[in-house]
Formats: structure tokens, C-alpha cells, sequence
């Protein structure tokens, strides 16, 4: 495998969560093992989320589990400014609060206000406001005009230190960006020395699946009209990358790069046995749970003693919890929250179960081939058509019937099941960290060596 090039390589996120957060913390952690497996030395993990330390940092170890406290440095930016608000202070401009808008102060150990944030309540836009940050000093108050002057800030300051660090005023910074919202916030950010490459996890496109549907919401359409400012944008399926590039045109730095399976998870080598079906998925609505729910019925008529395991958590589980005791099956489907032992379920499981209406890859999906399940899916946007390949069966979005018919067939055919186990290990071998690895050097090679686009 090729070296990575010589820079500093930070990646950001908002914030670091699997409890909250599901697929997308399991990729932003999956992405710094990727980092250290390809050579990277001490990558800098860089969160934006306001709370308590203590809980941040217990989420974060969860995170990264055995990695923790390996070599990956990881700051947050309102801890550092609660430490020291000086460098900030000095950075921001005379003025004082907009009186129409609410603040949120953050404090010091001491209880002493250091700066104060904008609240701008019920607004998935929030974050692009220009609402003044207020800095607080001996001097009296600044600011700073909104998020994102305050994350450029930062930036800026993380930036300069690393190439003190380094001896070098002038060495390359690898920005890699896991949030859109961030993104937005920082594509205007302009130093000569930094590329940004932007990462993609989910699909931008509303159903029904294809080139020309609508876009998601307002922030996607923002967001892929700076697809210009940022050096690299990776495409976690093909299908994707081509969907985006027929519609909005070709981007030099373009790359279909999926997140690589978590280290370990090694397909167990007995055969499968048993009746029991896996949902590993927050419990939101893009995952539609509820129609799996509503089709198991189905399925334990012709399967009496199968049961479905849903792992994971969301505020739709009330309402799923009733829907299962609607339907009269609280005696074969089970909720079983958040939970750490999803390998081991895979590995005693018969079947997976994706019945998303849309996703970017579905990480689930590469752990259950990875154990040797076999998954039956929706054919959506994007994932399932891209990697399960020969390991599982796809079926039309919406054909609930046809999916309690694969599930049956798999459930009482061991020969079928025991022969879609093996083709799941191969299929999943597209996602280890070596198949990824030297794909993803090139690109990080290719992106310092190219002039940066902002």
C-alpha cells in the first residue's frame, strides 16, 4: 500500500455519538481507524458539539472503544475556548449581542460567562446564522460574526499550531469534513496550504429512486451548489457518485470510497442455524421499521417460530413498541435498544433485514455480509444494490409481500441460506480496510498534490 503524503490530516464533526448518531459515528470512528491503518500519525479528531465534558469524552471512548487512547488526538472547540477564551477574544470584532435574539452562555468551572451562542430555535438552518457570537473579556465583549466565523476561527488557530508543531509555515493540512453543516461553514474558509475533502453519508435524493428526483431538502441543495469549493468529495457507493455527476456535472476530485467494516469482524465458521431475522438500525423513519413490523405477520405464518431482533434506538420506539402489540406479534419481535453485542446477534442470526426507504451505504449491511448473513433489502438509493451483490436478495422499494416471501425462502431452505452465507463473505470483502486503503491514499495523495480549489 502506497504512504499517505506528508501533512496533518484533521477530520471534523459535529459531534461524536453512536448512541445518538448510529451509522454515522460508526463511519466518522471507522474513518480514523482508516487514517491510522493507511500511516497516518496522530490524525486530530475536531468536535464542534456544546455539553458536558465528561459525557463527550465518554462518548467519544465508546466511539473509538480500543482506539481511544491510541494514537488519535481529539479536541473540541467550546472546551477550548472555556480554557482559554483569549485567542478568541483577540480574533473577534467590537460590538455586543443582537438584542433579538436568544443566548445560550457557556461558562468556566468558575461559573463566569466566556461566550454566548445564538439560539435560533426550530431552524434546521440554525447554523447559518448571522447572529453575533459574544466573546466575553476583561475589556468588555466582541464578537464574531456567527458560526461561521467562529469555526474559521478555530480553525485557523488548530491550523497555525499544527505547523508550529511541524516547523513548517507552509505544510498541508488534510481537512476531512463529515458533517454537511460544517461543510457549508467552512467552504468559503481559505488557506493555500488546506484542501478539504468532503465525506457523504447519506443519499441526497427524495424517492422514487433515480437521477432526476427531487433533492432531500434545502441543505442538500446548499450544500452540492459548493460542491466547487471542496478538493475531494467521497462517494460512499458508485451509484451515487454517477447519479450526482449526470445531474450536476463532473468534479475532478470525485471518488467512490466506502467506509470500511469496523476491524473483527471475522464471519464464524459453523453453519447457520435457527429462524431468528436482524434489524440493526436507529429507530427514525427512514428506516421504516414499521413496515417490517407490519409484513412479519406474514412471515411467522409460514414461519411459526421465527422472530425479528431490532437493535437500535430513536424516538420512534413508543410508537413501535404499539404497533407491535397492534399487530399481535410482541411474542416474536423484539426491541431491544442500543446495544453493544450487535456482532454477536449477526453471528447467531439467520437472515438481515434492511427496509429503509433510502441510504448512503448502510454500514449494518457490510457487518452482517461480513458475518457471513445473508441480507434481504429494498432496492433504494443508496447501498444495497452497490455491495450485496450475490449475498442477499433486493426487492422492489415498497414490495412488502415480496419481502416476507424472501425471508420465508431463506428461512426454510438451509442449502439456499448456507450458499447466500458464502457469497456474503465475498461480497464483503469490498469493504475491508485493505480493498479501501490504497484507494483512498491515491485520492489523498492526488488532492495535496493538486492547487486548492478555494
Amino acid at each position: 500500500m502506497p504512504s499517505p503524503p506528508d501533512a496533518d490530516f484533521l477530520v471534523l464533526t459535529s459531534r461524536l455519538a453512536p448512541r445518538l448518531d448510529g451509522g454515522y459515528a460508526v463511519a466518522v470512528a471507522s474513518r480514523l481507524r482508516l487514517l491510522r491503518s493507511i500511516g497516518v500519525t496522530r490524525p486530530l479528531l475536531l468536535t464542534f458539539d456544546v455539553g458536558d465534558a465528561g459525557e463527550r469524552a465518554r462518548s467519544v471512548r465508546h466511539a473509538l472503544r480500543e482506539d481511544a487512547e491510541a494514537d488519535i488526538e481529539i479536541r473540541n472547540l467550546y472546551e477550548e475556548v472555556v480554557r482559554d477564551p483569549s485567542w478568541l477574544y483577540e480574533q473577534a470584532q467590537e460590538g455586543g449581542a443582537d438584542p433579538a435574539t436568544a443566548y445560550r452562555a457557556i461558562r468556566d468551572d468558575a461559573g463566569a460567562e466566556v461566550v454566548s451562542l445564538p439560539v435560533i430555535r426550530d431552524d434546521p438552518d440554525w447554523h447559518l446564522t448571522r447572529a453575533p457570537v459574544v466573546v466575553r473579556g476583561e475589556r468588555g465583549s466582541r464578537v464574531l460574526a456567527g458560526f461561521r466565523a467562529l469555526y474559521a476561527a478555530w480553525l485557523t488557530r488548530v491550523v497555525a499550531e499544527l505547523r508550529v508543531r511541524a516547523g513548517d509555515d507552509e505544510r498541508s493540512v488534510v481537512v476531512i469534513c463529515e458533517s454537511k453543516q460544517i461543510g457549508e461553514l467552512i467552504a468559503e474558509w481559505v488557506d493555500p496550504n488546506v484542501r478539504i475533502v468532503h465525506t457523504v453519508h447519506n443519499s441526497h435524493l427524495a424517492a422514487p429512486c433515480r437521477p432526476s428526483a427531487p433533492l432531500r431538502d434545502d441543505g442538500w441543495r446548499r450544500w452540492l451548489g459548493l460542491l466547487d469549493r471542496f478538493d475531494a468529495v467521497v462517494w460512499p457507493t458508485p451509484s451515487q457518485e454517477d447519479d450526482v455527476v449526470e445531474r450536476f456535472g463532473a468534479h475532478e476530485g470525485f471518488a467512490a470510497i466506502p467506509t470500511p467494516i469496523a476491524p473483527g469482524l471475522e464471519p464464524p465458521a459453523r453453519a447457520r442455524e435457527g429462524t431468528d431475522v436482524v434489524m440493526v438500525n436507529r429507530l427514525v423513519d427512514q428506516k421504516r421499521v414499521d413496515t417490517a413490523i407490519a409484513l412479519w405477520p406474514s412471515v411467522v405464518a409460514r414461519v411459526p417460530d421465527a422472530r425479528l431482533h431490532i437493535y437500535g434506538d430513536g424516538p420512534l420506539r413508543s410508537a413501535l413498541q404499539n404497533l407491535i402489540e397492534e399487530r399481535g406479534v410482541s411474542g416474536s419481535v423484539h426491541l431491544h435498544g442500543y446495544s453493544d453485542r450487535v456482532r454477536e446477534a449477526m453471528a447467531t442470526s439467520a437472515v438481515f433485514l434492511c427496509t429503509s426507504i433510502f441510504e448512503g451505504q448502510n454500514l449494518a449491511i457490510g457487518e452482517a455480509l461480513a458475518s457471513g448473513l445473508p441480507v434481504v433489502a429494498f432496492d433504494v438509493c443508496y447501498g444495497p444494490r452497490d455491495y450485496v451483490g450475490a449475498g442477499g436478495v433486493l426487492v422492489a422499494p415498497g414490495d412488502t409481500d415480496g419481502v416476507a416471501s424472501a425471508l420465508t425462502a431463506l428461512l426454510t431452505d438451509e442449502g439456499a441460506r448456507e450458499e447466500m452465507s458464502e457469497r456474503a463473505r465475498e461480497q464483503s470483502l469490498l469493504l475491508t480496510p485493505e480493498a479501501v486503503g490504497e484507494t483512498f491514499t491515491r485520492l489523498l495523495e492526488d488532492v495535496v498534490a493538486r492547487p486548492a480549489r478555494r
